[in-house]
């Protein structure tokens, strides 16, 4: 049997994709990581995660350049009072468009307490993994509560 397909006279035009990282932020201006207290502060500050400490779950990646400045913080999800999904993918994509030497990732506990749980290990070695594949190194992984921080990197962890 002879198949023949009946193909436009015009190529279909496919989704086209742009890529960029702007900032408005200079260089001298940006805030620097020198420990896990600083992201902490950064965090604290950020007028979204600052007013849903208490009430759900947010998770968010700093990225980094070489001598520590953050080049951006960005949001990657937003869940309930116990728990909020991650996907991986858009974690790296933002270090990819900020060029990024290294990462941290932050999320905060509603309950207030600090102690990460099976899950937080878990997903904190998968991100290591893949940001050691795009030659990113994973710095810390912080959970925070308002008045207290749990650094990955501080207790040998990472």
């Amino acid at each position: 049997m002879n198949k023949t397909t009946n193909y436009p006279q015009q190529a279909p035009k496919a989704p086209e994709i742009e890529i960029y990282y702007k900032t408005t932020v200079k260089a001298a201006e940006r805030p620097k990581i020198t420990h896990s207290n600083d992201v902490f502060r950064i965090m604290s500050e950020i007028g979204e995660m600052s007013r849903n400490m208490e009430y759900k779950e947010m998770f968010f990646a700093l990225y980094m350049n070489t001598a520590n400045d953050v080049l951006a913080v960005h949001k990657i999800s937003e869940g309930t009072t116990k728990q909020t999904l991650v996907d991986i993918k858009f974690i790296m994509q933002g270090a990819i468009l900020t060029n990024a030497a290294s990462l941290i990732i932050c999320h905060n506990h509603p309950s207030g307490n600090t102690d990460p749980s099976t899950e937080d290990k878990k997903l904190t070695q998968q991100i290591g993994l893949a940001a050691k594949l795009f030659n990113v190194q994973l710095l810390d992984s912080i959970i925070i509560s308002a008045e207290d921080y749990f650094s990955f990197c501080e207790q040998g962890i990472i």
